[in-house]
């Protein structure tokens, strides 16, 4: 270990915690009783915003650093893999099909185009 205090795991966890931040001081959503329909859409909207999914991610990765405090580090791990997961959903989510198309090829070559020489 590097000065004795590091840990992977642990600082993993705190940055998907700083990441998603904002996410745990929001209005929880999600729910909503039958004949609530404003509900109902406000908690479709959420889900389809990626929102619930940035949620889950926050509170996974805040259980995960709660397991590291009680030396679970099992718990903990599998709460980063929920995190990271989580997190990763809900950035799909809000990505286009069109910045999706622009992982699939590589970068244009940089600079002038060459010269033709005249023979």
């Amino acid at each position: 270990m590097i000065g004795g205090d590091y840990d992977p795991l642990h600082d993993r966890l705190t940055i998907l915690v700083k990441k998603t931040e904002g996410a745990d001081s929001s209005r929880v959503g999600g729910g909503w009783w039958v004949g609530d329909i404003a509900g109902q859409r406000q908690a479709y909207d959420d889900l389809a915003a990626g929102r619930l999914q940035w949620q889950q991610a926050n509170r996974f990765a805040h259980q995960g650093l709660e397991a590291l405090k009680n030396a679970d580090r099992e718990t903990a791990s599998i709460c980063a893999w929920a995190a990271t997961d989580c997190y990763v959903a809900a950035l799909e989510i809000r990505v286009r099909p069109s910045d999706m198309r622009v992982l699939k090829k590589p970068a244009a070559k940089r600079g002038r185009p060459p010269k033709k020489s005249s023979k």
